[in-house]
């Protein structure tokens, strides 16, 4: 009898266990990672208070990757611009595809401004004249 009980037991243990690994939380894969730019088109002269749109191309790493945002950091004339992409899977397709995003800059004063798309290991420098 003491057998049959001890087998029980650890049929229990184990089922307990087995079944622990299926509810892990919120999904743990779900990601945001910056993702190089492999190409930039945009104006080089604009007006003051004029929007230039530059258009990005990225190659996301997965088949799920979305795009988060297109994040910039201002310091003086020199704007450094990244992308983010967001992952939602834990398995995404390995074939990626480029994709586009726009990241559009108004400045209100004139100079010379230079727009630094991370790129991979470097920046790609576009330099906008505002008149």
């Amino acid at each position: 009898m003491a057998f049959v009980s001890m087998k029980n037991y650890v049929f229990a243990a184990l089922a307990l266990g087995a079944t622990s690994c299926l509810n892990v939380g919120p999904d743990t894969c779900n990601t945001t990672l910056l993702t190089p730019v492999t190409s930039v088109s945009g104006p080089k002269t604009i007006a003051v208070n004029q929007p230039a749109v530059y258009s990005l191309v990225y190659a996301p790493a997965g088949g799920c990757g979305t795009l988060a945002n297109v994040a910039e950091q201002a310091a003086g004339n020199v704007r450094a611009v990244s992308v983010n992409v967001n992952y939602a899977s834990c398995t995404c397709a390995t074939t990626a595809t480029l994709a586009q995003a726009t990241y559009t800059f108004q400045p209100s004063q004139a100079g010379t401004y230079y727009l630094k798309f991370v790129g991979n290991n470097s920046y790609l420098i576009d330099t906008l004249v505002v008149q």
